[in-house]
């Protein structure tokens, strides 16, 4: 990993109406922007599974006549998180631009502008505050193709939302969003074989321009959202291989390049202090920021 670069959200890459704060762990919709998107600093490593988590700050009430209930800030259509190369504006959705991809706190996938709803109905992918969301991801070289835009690799990316794997995204349950230079994918590809593995499928695969890196992305909609991003081994919540959907003696890496999981057969994750911390104590300033407070 590049020394100059940390594993944080990237102050060069995020949309104008969002502030970072914590140093630069958390990322907060404070403009009136539709739509706010923020990248890491560091892609995910090539060839090699890498896990990152980003968490949903614990949802708050706003304001209001004594006489209405309070309302969540923190709503069913207020974020999306997934991953996304450097070509997508930070003024859309990731997932509305080719190379990208969004779990969307409704639970619906949006991938190349259309979005997927899950193959389950007992574990649909919703989130709100106080979730987590994990992402597992491998970005295969080895799986390069030609294409009239160049060449082209697949990717495979596993969500799981609070330790739940979200199914494999199998209905399109809408159109594409406007005309933001999607091209058709090769393959929305072998969402295949993993079963056999004993390890679920990954929810979706896609492909990605072979010149292009990827970084975990949020886009945050609803003002005053916050999230915290998990970007180091210390820092993630999910214990096992089975939370997050990595196949056994697998080597999995956090996107700082810390090993999560290393080759053994083991289910559990190794050991780290702060593993045992939950969203609420993050947000409360416990784990990163000292004293300090959003």
């Amino acid at each position: 990993i590049d020394g100059s670069r940390l594993a944080v959200f990237d102050a060069a890459n995020i949309g104008s109406g969002i502030a970072l704060s914590c140093g630069q762990h958390i990322a907060t919709k404070v403009g009136n922007a539709l739509y706010c998107s923020a990248r890491s600093m560091i892609p995910v490593m090539r060839n090699s599974y890498v896990y990152f988590e980003i968490s949903v700050s614990p949802s708050t009430s706003v304001n209001g006549p004594s006489t209405i209930p309070m309302r969540q800030a923190v709503d069913p259509t207020t974020l999306l998180i997934g991953l996304s190369t450097l070509e997508m504006p930070l003024d859309t959705l990731v997932g509305a631009w080719k190379g990208s991809v969004g779990l969307c706190s409704t639970g619906q996938i949006l991938h190349l502008g259309r979005w997927l709803s899950s193959a389950s109905e007992e574990n649909d992918g919703t989130y709100s505050g106080n979730s987590t969301v994990g992402c597992l991801v491998y970005l295969d070289d080895n799986s390069a193709y030609d294409s009239t835009e160049g060449p082209n690799v697949t990717v495979d990316v596993t969500f799981n939302v609070n330790g739940r794997i979200v199914p494999s995204s199998a209905c399109d349950i809408g159109g594409i969003m406007g005309d933001h230079n999607v091209s058709p994918s090769h393959s929305s590809q072998s969402q295949s074989a993993a079963g056999g593995d004993g390890c679920p499928e990954p929810t979706l695969s896609m492909v990605v321009p072979k010149v292009h890196e990827l970084f975990p992305t949020v886009t945050l909609h609803s003002s005053g959202t916050s999230v915290m991003c998990r970007f180091s081994a210390e820092d993630l919540l999910a214990n096992s291989r089975t939370e997050i959907g990595a196949l056994s003696g697998v080597v999995v890496y956090a996107v700082d390049g810390s090993v999560v999981l290393d080759g053994n057969e083991e289910d559990e994750f190794l050991d780290f202090s702060c593993s045992s911390q939950s969203n609420e104590d993050f947000f409360h300033g416990k784990l990163l920021c000292g004293d300090a407070s959003l």
